[in-house]
């Protein structure tokens, strides 16, 4: 047993190790030649940069002449070295419109695509673009994510029950070896489809080895291998292999493998990893509880505890729920936010049947009570799935484009571009991205923020914008109470240095 808490506590070291890696979705800064450019002479390549490190397929960068024939080399990859700046070799000789249709993962395994067009020597009618996207590699995508849900619910769920509720019972193994070939099969099928999900390619990549090394080149990469490796060390922990320490080491196991979620979801770092964790504990034990009283019948004494322990989970769901939710959202008027909402509407029809459980917990009704509880469950992890493809949606940025500065010292020249949502009286969520002359992310050694509004003669009033840590230059204000509609001005004071230091403005417009 020492032998394998040594490798366990190596596995999670890694887990930890890798944590906090994962980002919000990449943003595109800007290109090289730029959106709707008109160049006298023909470029050679084609490159993107964008707001933080992301993933590149070969073909994720294609490049269509004004013919429509793709003038691309086929080889898209990292220029220079840099994480964040991709591109792609072109012969582009004939004048006209070029078509670029780019496809690129962004940290947290999430596609990012778009597409522009330049034009040599004068314009002409664009080719149309490339496809961005297979339904059928989504939907297998979506549907191997929903698997490793139920499955870890039911793997983490019989144990907790087994462990918590029914400590003499005896719960069929098919259960737990079914939910662990289950999730072996499901993590493995997340592997191969990542990277054709990612560049939009068909289940005819599925097999293409480049792919594959461009996913475990991602946080998700990392964490489905340690999910593999975790779910190896549980097989002698179902296998009651243990004399002693069963359940300790299946705790241990069990959270390793839920950090294997969260490390590589929307925005993982120090604050959100326990909730993450928190979360899908709570989901486990209570959705493998409804699927052990349903399949194993264990008498009325384990199901009166499971009520206790179904009740404390509900608990810890509402609270990391609500947690996640104000981390990550930050517009209402999103697919994330919609798809957030059906997902808490079924949680409350779940929550009235699982008051109707309580309630007939001696009675043959109880069953019946607990399907309708499962069934819902199974949709709301079918929408989880659904969530942790989407956007969680990120500040707009201004459509008057960045905001140019120069402190006066050296390396004082940069760009600030600035997003505010919703742009309406009340709260709102002001984002700052800072960047040098080439576009590169930059942090600075201070960034203030006031907001006025002269006419009115309210402010200047102090905006706290602190360093996100999510990637280099993201700097955010959260909750900046806007109480009129108008026209505000937003002072930034970007500092350099110990002594440089320079203040730009921005007209804002509120509703």
């Amino acid at each position: 047993m020492r032998a394998v808490l040594v490798v366990l506590a190596g596995v999670l070291a890694a887990l930890f190790a890798s944590a906090g890696q994962a980002a919000a979705h990449a943003a595109l800064l800007g290109t090289q030649p730029a959106p709707s450019a008109v160049v006298a002479t023909a470029p050679s390549s084609v490159t993107l940069n964008f707001g933080e490190p992301v993933q590149v397929g070969a073909q994720g960068i294609r490049v269509l002449g004004p013919d429509g024939s793709t003038v691309d080399d086929g080889r898209a990859g990292p220029v220079d070295g840099r994480a964040d700046t991709v591109g792609v070799a072109i012969e582009a000789r004939a004048p006209g419109t070029y078509t670029v249709s780019w496809h690129v993962q962004s940290a947290d395994s999430h596609p990012v695509s778009g597409a522009f067009t330049f034009s040599v020597g004068h314009a002409t009618v664009a080719a149309a673009t490339a496809p961005t996207g297979d339904p059928g590699v989504a939907l297998l995508y979506w549907i191997f994510r929903v698997l490793g849900y139920v499955a870890f619910a039911g793997l983490a769920g019989s144990l907790g029950f087994l462990f918590l509720c029914w400590p003499n019972g005896s719960i069929d193994r098919r259960l737990t070896w079914g939910s662990w070939i289950a999730l072996a099969v499901a993590t493995v099928a997340d592997a191969v489809l990542q990277g054709p999900y990612g560049a939009g390619l068909g289940l005819d990549h599925i097999l293409d080895g480049g792919l594959l090394a461009v996913t475990l080149g991602i946080p998700l990469g990392t964490g489905l291998v340690l999910r593999l490796s975790l779910l190896a060390l549980t097989a002698p922990v179902i296998a009651d292999a243990f004399p002693r320490g069963r359940r300790t080491i299946a705790a241990l196991l069990l959270n390793g493998l839920a950090l294997t979620w969260s490390v590589s979801g929307h925005a993982a770092g120090p604050a959100t990893l326990p909730a993450d964790v928190l979360h899908l504990d709570a989901m486990a034990l209570w959705l493998g509880g409804l699927a052990v009283i349903l399949l194993a019948k264990p008498p009325p004494a384990a199901i009166a505890r499971f009520s206790r322990v179904a009740l404390a989970s509900v608990a810890v769901l509402i609270a990391t729920g609500l947690f996640q939710s104000w981390q990550q959202l930050s517009s209402l008027d999103t697919a994330y936010a919609r798809l957030l909402a059906v997902k808490v509407g079924v949680v409350l029809v779940i929550l009235y049947a699982a008051w109707f459980s309580r309630r007939w917990l001696r009675s043959a009704a109880v069953r019946r009570s607990v399907l309708v509880e499962a069934l819902g469950a199974m949709v709301v992890l079918a929408l989880t799935a659904a969530l942790v493809t989407t956007d969680p949606g990120r500040p707009p940025l201004s459509p008057e484009g960045p905001l140019a500065f120069d402190t006066g010292g050296p390396h004082g020249q940069g760009r600030l571009q600035i997003g505010i949502v919703p742009g309406t009286v009340g709260p709102n969520i002001i984002a700052v991205t800072v960047t040098d002359r080439t576009g590169m992310r930059i942090d600075v050694a201070e960034l203030d923020a006031e907001l006025s509004m002269p006419d009115k003669g309210i402010g200047p009033m102090p905006v706290p914008i602190r360093r996100t840590g999510m990637a280099m230059g993201g700097y955010r204000a959260g909750s900046t109470e806007l109480p009129f509609a108008g026209r505000w001005r937003l002072a930034i004071t970007v500092r350099t240095s110990e002594f440089d230091e320079t203040t730009v403005v921005r007209q804002v417009q509120v509703t």
